[in-house]
């Protein structure tokens, strides 16, 4: 069993949350409360380059709407199409990539419903702010072995 990477500097009682658990693979989870994309498809493509049969979870945190937060909202936009082309290339070598957005579902005003990490129909619940309940989600990620590519939604 190993321990999983967790990088980013996350809130320190997620972080203690995260290292608790240990996985049959390597695994790297991406938990920056501020994302920089290009660190993190830098940090997440060296960690990829190391460790096939690997899992790779970026949290992305929800933006407040305006202007002033557009950096934020282009890094999960861009984490979130990287998440899914990653997903594609390096699934030979078996490494999956996944994204948790946390009451934020960035996608494309072009993209059909069903491949733009988005519901088809209105769900109406509130952001996740349970460490557990993202700990959680990242077991049930692992245990999914078949599942990459997705961006699974905590609360939207």
């Amino acid at each position: 069993m190993k321990m999983p990477t967790i990088a980013g500097g996350p809130d320190p009682a997620l972080a203690a949350l995260l290292s608790e658990a240990a996985y049959d693979m390597p695994v790297l989870i991406n938990a920056d409360p501020h994302p920089d994309s290009a660190a993190i498809i830098a940090r997440t493509t060296a960690f990829a380059a190391e460790a096939a049969g690997a899992l790779i979870v970026t949290l992305l945190p929800k933006a407040p709407p305006g202007l002033q937060h557009f950096a934020l909202h282009q890094a999960a936009a861009t984490l979130w199409a990287f998440t899914r082309q990653a997903a594609l290339d390096w699934a030979p070598r078996k490494i999956r990539v996944n994204a948790i957005g946390l009451g934020t579902a960035p996608f494309g005003p072009f993209e059909a419903d069903d491949q733009a990490g988005r519901a088809a129909a209105d769900i109406h619940a509130a952001a996740t702010h349970d460490f557990a309940d993202i700990a959680r989600t990242i077991r049930a990620i692992a245990e999914l072995t078949s599942m990459t590519g997705q961006l699974i939604r905590l609360g939207a």
